[in-house]
């Protein structure tokens, strides 16, 4: 997943781009936490490149093209697509000829303004369809793929510069990382002696990752009346390792079913876990 909020936007008239504030349009995306990509074209052949449209958060088209015609007919054909990517419909001149435009080649998902102020409704249009991304626990959500993808990338540039060092230097850094791992060890062996000398449950909370707190939740069904009976199935298979798979597995096409799935330590997440096809449009 990509944090990039994406704008195709036709005008015939490059002069407008020219004088079109388009840093700070920009600015305002990335206030959204997004990185903007503004494609403007010009031609009816730069933008049947991007066919299917697909690839776009929004579209920005004029009314008065010229030489090509009136600006909804690449709308319509863009839905033509089956893409309902939201759209932008401007012009410099009556607004009511958008709306007749609209409405007689039954175009949906289309928001209408004047030339001078395009800019602000792209701002507003924009910011209302990526509000509930932005919701926090969405942006966990796209926090965890980001950083899975990151990780990857660092994984594979150490794979590479660690095979790539003379023996001396990499046994000199496969020494440094065996030292910092001992001292990480030892902190948590003597956490552990702390607590076996004087266990609490802060201590226990502290040396308890996802797994651990699943299984002391089921060694405490053994003390505790009110837990004896309580089953909520496998939280340790069911939770704790998709989650690590789609943390930091490697995403590929499952070698027998041809659905997607991430490895992760050497394991696929379960063969049934295929990614929903992706629908046409956002």
């Amino acid at each position: 997943m990509k944090l990039t909020y994406s704008i195709l936007w036709f005008d015939d008239t490059e002069s407008f781009f020219d004088a079109f504030d388009r840093e700070y349009l920009e600015g305002e995306i990335r206030k959204w936490g997004f990185v903007p990509r503004i494609v403007p074209v010009t031609t009816e052949a730069d933008f049947k490149q991007h066919e299917p449209y697909d690839a776009f958060d929004l579209l920005v088209v004029d009314y008065n093209l010229e030489q090509y015609g009136h600006g909804q007919k690449f709308i319509a054909e863009v839905r033509e697509h089956q893409v309902f990517t939201e759209i932008i419909f401007y012009s410099a001149g009556n607004k009511g000829d958008l709306w007749d435009a609209i409405h007689k080649e039954k175009l949906e998902g289309v928001y209408v303004a004047d030339k001078s102020v395009v800019g602000s409704k792209i701002i507003r249009v924009g910011y209302q369809a990526i509000r509930k991304v932005l919701d926090l626990g969405n942006m966990r959500g796209i926090v965890m793929a980001e950083v899975a993808e990151l990780d990857l990338l660092l994984a594979s540039i150490l794979a590479r510069a660690i095979d790539g060092l003379p023996d001396d230097a990499k046994a000199a850094f496969f020494k440094r990382f065996h030292k910092r791992a001992t001292d990480q060890a030892g902190k948590r062996s003597a956490l552990l002696a702390v607590f076996g000398e004087t266990p609490t449950t802060e201590i226990l909370m502290q040396l308890s990752d996802s797994a651990k707190r699943w299984h002391n939740f089921n060694s405490l069904k053994r003390f505790h009346p009110q837990l004896a009976n309580v089953t909520i199935g496998d939280y340790e298979t069911d939770i704790v390792h998709p989650r690590n798979h789609l943390a930091h597995g490697i995403e590929e096409s499952h070698p027998e079913t041809g659905g997607t799935v991430f490895r992760f330590n050497g394991a696929y997440s379960r063969p049934n876990w295929t990614r929903i096809p992706r629908q046409t449009g956002h």
